[in-house]
């Protein structure tokens, strides 16, 4: 992937160009209220460990990334330009000028170096498998920072484009202040300034009038709602007194397809609903009892009468609209004779726990999956916890088997396997043991070829498939539910409904 190298005048010039013929048409101004699903993780990445979905969307107005993905292509944002060094051991990203954090601190080269050294302190507690290899990030002058790698990584600029909790920086002024504030009320350079988060009920922010991209944002005022219960998430849309939220309730989707009042966003990427194994706990400890799960869940059953057709099976790891598709991947899928044969050659009772959100959704998911277990001879029993904690219970290793979701992946898939199966910065939500998987990214790492790399990442596909290490039946479609008056919605990637470029029109 390549990135434009422009000076700094000239990426300006190009974006108003771009943004003028279509501002003519846009309305500034308003306020957008979007419903979220569960309450937030919180901000600070050392007391958060996680940016659970639902927190994403906000931080995403609030901090930025050095560059961002639009469609396939990777594109500047508080980064300018990137220059790989030929040995691949480095890249130098020249910055952008003239940015300030919203408590007007500069963005600069120490600003960032800052972020990235905090990040990779010893005893923040953060994941930091998404970029494993970075050894540090050097000064080179007031606007142009070097990262430097312990072995070479062709994939360093997409995963610098991630929009996850180690790339969205914020002042580390203020982080390092005032930890507690910042988990609370996030400062960084992004269109809209936090202003308040009511636990429970909603966060507030406001327009930053002194944002680098003069033109942008339109909106002048974002409420972020939290409104756990689908139901009432669809009728505050249909009502009017919300704007737009995320839904993954069949019904609805059915439903708004249906009234001219209303419009569906739909996007589908290489995301999937997963359930985690904790390999270290019996008796997922046997690769065994873990394959007869997957044999047992019944793709075809969940998918006609709780989807309803708003989705579809996996195939493989990554998604036949990704770049990284592995059709010819041996992916295991439902076959209960399969599982039964597995069970028996286990010979004992397998008996076990499953975690999942205490939601319509979540209890009726679990159900399933605790029937399709007991057609192949396995006794499950649920246990529920909050949405807003159960990436908490995840991460923690305090589980038998547990709702996930397996996030989509927009760039190289080398950070999302690193975070899920590998094992070099951190451990596996699954606990399992990572050495080959680490082998094979250490290879594709090195890889500038990308067929080759391509068949580095679908063999780790297949050790994943192999090894049952998660239960990966079903592909995620992404659904925002919207008036039609919110307009120039891009992709809802991951499930972010991102607000920088959203006006509303009549």
């Amino acid at each position: 992937m390549t990135t434009l190298h422009l000076p700094a005048a000239a990426c300006c010039l190009l974006s108003l160009a771009l943004l003028a013929p279509a501002a003519q048409a846009q309305k500034r101004g308003g306020t957008l209220t979007i419903g979220m699903e569960a309450e937030f993780s919180g901000f600070n990445p050392a007391k958060a460990r996680i940016f659970n979905q639902n927190t994403l969307a906000p931080a995403s107005s609030v901090l930025e990334t050095l560059f961002v993905f639009e469609g396939a292509q990777i594109v500047p944002r508080l980064g300018l330009d990137y220059a790989e060094a030929p040995d691949r051991l480095s890249a130098t990203v020249r910055l952008r000028p003239g940015v300030t954090f919203h408590d007007g601190t500069p963005f600069n080269a120490d600003a960032v170096v800052a972020h990235y050294a905090w990040l990779l302190a010893p005893g923040t507690g953060i994941n930091l498998s998404p970029i494993a290899p970075l050894k540090t990030v050097e000064k080179v002058d007031e606007m142009s920072v070097r990262f430097v790698l312990r072995q070479p990584w062709v994939a360093l600029q997409s995963a610098l484009a991630a929009e996850n909790l180690v790339n969205f920086i914020g002042s580390p002024a203020a982080l390092k202040n005032d930890p507690e504030g910042f988990h609370r009320k996030p400062i960084g350079t992004g269109p809209f300034i936090f202003k308040e988060w009511q636990a429970g009920d909603r966060i507030v922010m406001e327009r930053n009038p002194h944002y680098w991209e003069p033109q942008l944002p339109y909106l002048e005022r974002l409420i972020y709602r939290v409104l756990p219960d689908a139901n009432t998430r669809y009728q505050s849309i249909k009502s009017g007194q919300v704007d737009i939220g995320r839904m993954d309730t069949a019904s609805h989707v059915l439903d708004a397809r249906k009234n001219p009042q209303i419009k569906v966003h739909e996007y589908q990427g290489s995301g999937a609903i997963s359930w985690n194994f904790n390999a270290a706990k019996e008796p997922f400890n046997d690769q065994r009892v873990r394959a007869a799960v997957v044999h047992a869940f019944n793709a075809k059953a969940m998918l006609d009468t709780f989807f309803l057709g708003t989705t579809v099976a996996t195939t493989d790891l990554f998604g036949p609209n990704s770049p990284w598709f592995c059709p010819r991947l041996n992916w295991r899928s439902h076959d209960l004779a399969k599982a039964r044969a597995l069970l028996a050659e286990v010979g004992k009772p397998v008996k076990f726990q499953l975690v999942s959100t205490n939601t319509p959704t979540g209890r009726r998911q679990a159900g399933m999956v605790q029937q399709f277990a007991k057609e192949a001879g396995m006794e499950v029993d649920i246990r529920l916890t909050e949405q807003s904690q159960n990436v908490r219970v995840g991460l923690s290793g305090d589980y038998q088997m547990g709702v996930w979701r397996f996030g989509d992946i927009t760039g190289e898939p080398d950070g999302a396997l690193a975070y899920y199966f590998g094992g070099e910065n951190g451990t596996p939500v699954s606990r399992h043991d990572t050495a080959r998987i680490d082998a094979l990214l250490g290879k594709a790492r090195a890889e500038p070829d990308q067929a080759r790399r391509k068949a580095l990442y679908c063999d780790i596909a297949q050790i994943v498939s192999d090894e049952a290490y998660q239960l990966i039946p079903i592909r995620v479609t992404y659904y925002a539910i919207a008036s039609p008056k919110v307009r120039n919605l891009g992709p809802i990637t991951n499930s972010i409904i991102r607000t920088r470029s959203v006006w509303i029109g009549q």
